[in-house]
């Protein structure tokens, strides 16, 4: 009888954050997501998962932005100009790497090292400045512009960075510069 009562409280790990929560549970503790795919929509269960996040969706992000380019130079679209294929190309590239930034700053978040997105940002600078300091200015470099609220999940902080920084590329290549 004990046995099977210790069969049903074995902990097992969190697909979101990877911490331990026990096995009864349908929403973990630290980071909130759900365990179970039928108590929300699919699409959100799909961007709670870690797995999902850094093996498909932001490396598919990356392939994309590579991939338009070469497409645009096969089939050309006549009223599409060069300059916003690579625009849109970059904003996927954007939100690749902001997507995986922020797989590294939620993971400071859920160690426990971090209250907060702010806080979990600051540990991934010392990171950075640790391993080296040029790559903590780059971190600094690319947060620059991008708010540094109390994200509630990944894609929101990566589709927000990367628009940010498209629309400046944006204002650069089609006003400022054409000014000139």
């Amino acid at each position: 009888m004990s046995e099977a009562a210790e069969v049903s409280k074995k902990n097992f790990y969190c697909r979101n954050c990877g911490s331990s929560i026990l096995s009864d549970s349908e929403k973990c503790l630290f980071c909130g997501s759900y365990q179970l795919p039928g108590r929300i929509p699919f699409f959100k269960f799909l961007s709670e998962s870690r797995l999902f996040r850094t093996t498909f969706f932001f490396p598919f992000s990356a392939l994309i932005s590579f991939a338009l380019p070469i497409t645009f130079a096969l089939y050309p679209i006549p009223f599409l100009d060069w300059s916003w294929v690579l625009l849109i190309s970059f904003f996927f590239f954007a939100f690749s790497i902001f997507g995986f930034v922020s797989e590294w700053i939620f993971l400071n978040k859920f160690k426990g090292d971090a209250k907060d997105f702010r806080e979990g940002f600051f540990e991934w600078q010392k990171i950075l400045y640790l391993r080296n300091p040029y790559l903590s200015y780059f971190g600094m470099f690319l947060f620059v512009c991008v708010p540094l609220l109390n994200w509630e999940n990944h894609f929101s902080f990566a589709a927000s960075s990367s628009a940010i920084w498209t629309l400046i590329l944006v204002f650069l290549s089609k006003i400022l510069i054409p000014l000139f």
